[in-house]
């Protein structure tokens, strides 16, 4: 069961992945958007589809939206966080290329994302 969850997981991800960049990308070169803004835009996008996609599919939880959905919340704004910090130090610190500092933050963020959904949003340990 844990190998199929991490497989839609890792699915889920991936469109969520595809949403979050096409918004940066966009953001930055079709409208001349500052990359971290486009990049909290592409967030927020991702965020909106993941949860849905993990809350039904994933995770398949019985939660209630009124209980899983301000957890899932809070765990993507502490993504979130750490996705705009680590943004603004590669692209405005250490000059990194927006697309490469993005790909960058996509090896650590989702990572830290399933570890706190896992065990605690959607955690079976949880659901009533």
């Amino acid at each position: 069961m844990l190998t199929s969850r991490i497989v839609r997981y890792i699915i889920v991800g991936g469109a969520g992945t595809a949403i979050h960049l096409a918004i940066l990308a966009i953001s930055v070169e079709w409208f001349a958007l500052d990359a971290v803004i486009g990049s909290t835009m592409g967030f927020v996008g991702a965020l909106l589809v993941s949860y849905l996609l993990n809350h039904y599919w994933t995770f398949q939880s019985r939660r209630s939206h009124l209980s899983s959905l301000p957890m899932y919340v809070t765990v993507s704004l502490v993504g979130l966080a750490l996705n705009t910090g680590m943004m603004y130090v590669l692209i405005h610190m250490l000059k990194v290329w927006y697309f490469a500092a993005q790909l960058s933050v996509i090896m650590v963020v989702p990572l830290v994302n399933y570890l706190l959904n896992s065990n605690w949003t959607f955690s079976s340990k949880s659901n009533s």
